[in-house]
C-alpha cells in the first residue's frame, strides 16, 4: 500500500495525523469538516521549530491530501485535509 490507497478519506487517517500533530506541536489539533466533506486539521504554531521538529512536521502533513500554513496578526497555524471517501456504487 502507498500510504494513501484504501485509507483516502478515512477517519483512520485523520485520527493518526492529528495524533501525531499533537505529539510534534504539544497542541492537540482542531478538526473541521468541509463543505466538499473532507476532514480538514488545524494547528497553532506557537514557536519555531527545530530542523528535525519541522521535517517530522512535513512527512505528517504529507499524509494528507493537501496541506498549507496561514499567518495572521495574531498566529500562524498549519492545516492538513483529509479528502471524504468516494461515494458508494
Amino acid at each position: 500500500m502507498d500510504g494513501r490507497t484504501g485509507w483516502h478519506g478515512d477517519r483512520d487517517r485523520a485520527r493518526r495525523i492529528a495524533d501525531a500533530l499533537h505529539r510534534l506541536t504539544g497542541r492537540p489539533p482542531v478538526a473541521h469538516r468541509t463543505r466538499t466533506g473532507a476532514t480538514r486539521l488545524f494547528v497553532r504554531v506557537t514557536e519555531q521549530p527545530d530542523d528535525a521538529q519541522a521535517l517530522a512536521l512535513l512527512r505528517v502533513l504529507g499524509l494528507g491530501d493537501r496541506f498549507g500554513h496561514s499567518d495572521t496578526a495574531r498566529w500562524e497555524r498549519l492545516w492538513v485535509e483529509i479528502a471524504a471517501p468516494p461515494p458508494r456504487r
